[in-house]
């Protein structure tokens, strides 16, 4: 009698359950109200750039001599902006699904590895951690690259050490998924070549000719982007706005990671620690694994580190994240293969408290789903459409593309709007603020720096009635006039001000050290001022601790002080000094020359400092703040104010701590 075959059907087993819960809340976390998700800045300058005609075009002024990566990203959004339209629905879905099919795979690698216990944890902390969550919710070479380098290594791998397993199907795999590192982004690049250099140490001799010619394949593949590679590498980096990392890097980086948390730190340690109690029998066989998830991680870290110190700022978080999975590969790789019950346990508590933080300490779905650009937009038209029967200045520092976009999906209507990135300097824009005879001021940026702008607004229109802000963006918006409403009060809190008149000693400032250097001055209030000429270099010194006067990083400090020119233009400079003991840890200037053109005109100068831009956290610091005639031109000062405002919470938000 001839036995058939069984027909029992093969169930999944635990591991592959977890997997599918985890990627599922890996795609809701993702997918949360998406159709609300906005363009970056750096999505926008994507977008722009395939709006070419053709593909010669494209490569020619849309990646090499306007972008610094490589070419891979920006051609596919150009033959799919094209099929599919500019909607943020549109553009960002593939590098979602990336993001989700990198998690898949962090924990296959992780299974390879080590087992499937490790390969579950690497998964979960790409599935709810608000680092990839946000890199893949980016239509930029980020998600895509950290698939690529997943899968480039799920080849790799078996290439190495398992040549025997699917070895045509494994090669041409390799070949694939490194070229495709290579056309994402340098750093992807990077860690394919890493791979291919550490496969050297560990491959076979019997296999060593078809991994050169794996390896020679792939470099073949690169050659046509080695030309747009050396012009971006001449080009240099992105120091106009990337500062250098400093030693601290690494330790924000992991505050990142971890959502900032106390409660995420502690339970991710804890997790750590407990491979001890469950360590894996044999650490000695998957050494070499060990030994490469951290080393990866680590030369990718070091070298964007000293590249960056040394070279050219490269190092941000985004680079790190194809070598991230690495990391937390290392971090969970002691550990055996566990329970279903441990398993389930782990993952569900980790679940709650990344989603948690992620909601309530982070406020991800808060935040990054309020693009600055378009929240500016509706609050103009909200403000102009309410005060319709007044005069309404706008003045929006936003590229007239990004405005036109939103202008064209949801009706704006931008017809007036001064672009503030058209006003040369401070100079000019006090020119143009006092030229109006408007009853409202509205003021707007995103990605500006300069504080500077609002005080001098703040001049012809001293009463704010409204601020808004946003991650990277901030509205303001200003009254000529006195409001009516009794109630009325500025609406930026002052938590601190400190003025030097001169005519009294004040608490915090030092007193004139010459008292003929006191004088009424010309074209001056007959009050005392303070005169300076070839025989004074430096004013009396407001000084104070500095954890008296701000309350969070978020605050903003203001200096101000009014001057005239009696004869000849000079160029003093206000200086703040931020100090331990006799170290000074950071210093700010301000030109003078940068807010009066020409001599013979009273007009106030100002230094504005965002306390989040200040990278230090010693408790122990002073704040010293003084006027420099540094050469010894004549020149009278008054009014000299030191302000502390409580500022925009949210303005660096997204990566660093609220």
């Amino acid at each position: 009698m001839i036995k058939g075959k069984s027909t029992r059907l093969k169930y999944p087993d635990i591991d592959h359950i977890l997997l599918f819960i985890i990627v599922a809340i890996g795609a809701v976390l993702r997918f949360w109200d998406y159709s609300n998700l906005h363009y970056s800045f750096d999505e926008f300058s994507a977008l722009f750039r395939t709006r070419f005609d053709n593909l010669s075009d494209l490569i020619q002024y849309g990646v090499k001599t306007t972008d610094t990566h490589p070419p891979g990203v920006q051609v596919f959004m150009y033959f799919w902006v094209k099929m599919f339209g500019e909607s943020e629905m549109a553009v960002k879905f593939p590098f979602i699904l990336f993001g989700l099919l990198a998690i898949i795979y962090a924990f296959k690698i992780g299974k390879l590895w080590f087992n499937g216990t490790v390969g579950l944890f690497a998964a979960l902390f790409l599935s709810v951690l608000q680092y990839p969550i946000t890199y893949s919710q980016f239509a930029r070479p980020y998600a895509s690259g950290l698939f690529f380098a997943l899968l480039m290594v799920w080849f790799w791998t078996y290439m190495v050490f398992y040549p025997d397993k699917k070895k045509i199907q494994n090669r041409i795999g390799f070949v694939i998924s490194a070229a495709l590192c290579a056309y994402n982004h340098h750093f992807s690049l990077f860690l394919a070549g890493l791979a291919g250099i550490s496969g050297f140490f560990f491959i076979k001799k019997a296999n060593l000719k078809s991994y050169l010619l794996a390896c020679g394949i792939i470099i073949l593949v690169y050659l046509p982007n080695l030309p747009i590679f050396l012009y971006q590498l001449h080009r240099g980096g992105v120091e106009d706005w990337l500062a250098k990392p400093d030693p601290e890097f690494i330790l924000n980086y992991f505050g990142y990671v971890l959502h900032f948390s106390n409660i995420m730190v502690g339970l991710t340690v804890v997790i750590i620690i407990l491979s001890a109690v469950f360590i894996a029998p044999s650490l000695r066989k998957t050494n070499k694994f060990r030994i490469l998830a951290f080393s990866w991680f680590a030369v990718t870290f070091l070298t964007g580190y000293f590249y960056s110190v040394y070279m050219n700022a490269v190092l941000q978080y985004s680079v790190l994240i194809f070598a991230f999975p690495f990391l937390v590969l290392f971090f969970f790789s002691f550990y055996r293969e566990t329970a279903y019950y441990f398993k389930i346990a782990v993952i569900a508590v980790l679940i709650a408290v990344a989603i948690y933080t992620l909601v309530n300490d982070r406020k991800h779905y808060q935040i990054q789903y309020q693009s600055a650009f378009k929240e500016i937009l509706a609050a103009t038209d909200s403000v102009r459409t309410v005060n319709r029967n007044k005069k309404v200045t706008t003045s929006l520092y936003m590229p007239e593309k990004i405005r036109d976009y939103y202008d064209r999906k949801f009706g704006y209507d931008s017809s007036g709007i001064t672009n503030l990135e058209s006003l040369i300097d401070f100079n000019d824009f006090r020119n143009f603020v006092r030229d109006q005879q408007s009853d409202l001021f509205i003021l707007g940026w995103s990605y500006l720096p300069n504080i500077e702008y609002k005080l001098i607004v703040e001049e012809r229109y001293p009463y704010l009635l409204e601020k808004k802000g946003w991650f990277n963006g901030e509205f303001f918006v200003y009254s000529m006039e006195k409001p009516d409403d009794t109630d009325y009060t500025f609406a930026d809190s002052i938590l601190f001000k400190c003025l030097n008149t001169f005519d009294t000693l004040t608490t915090g400032w030092e007193d004139v050290e010459l008292p003929y250097q006191l004088t009424s001055g010309v074209n001056y209030k007959e009050d005392k001022i303070l005169r300076f000429n070839r025989e004074f270099g430096y004013s009396p010194k407001f000084s104070t601790r500095l954890d008296k006067i701000i309350k969070s990083k978020s605050n903003e400090i203001i200096i101000s002080l009014n001057t005239y020119i009696p004869v000849s233009m000079v160029n003093p400079v206000i200086v703040c000094e931020f100090r331990s003991g006799n170290r000074i840890l950071d210093w700010r200037s301000s030109n003078i020359s940068d807010f009066v053109d020409a001599p013979l005109k009273e007009l106030p100068v100002y230094l504005a400092i965002r306390c989040a831009d200040l990278k230090f956290d010693d408790d122990d610091i002073e704040i010293w703040v003084y006027f420099w005639n540094k050469d010894l031109g004549e020149i009278y000062i008054d009014e000299f104010m030191v302000e502390v405002r409580e500022g925009n919470p949210f303005f660096y938000a997204l990566y660093r701590k609220i």
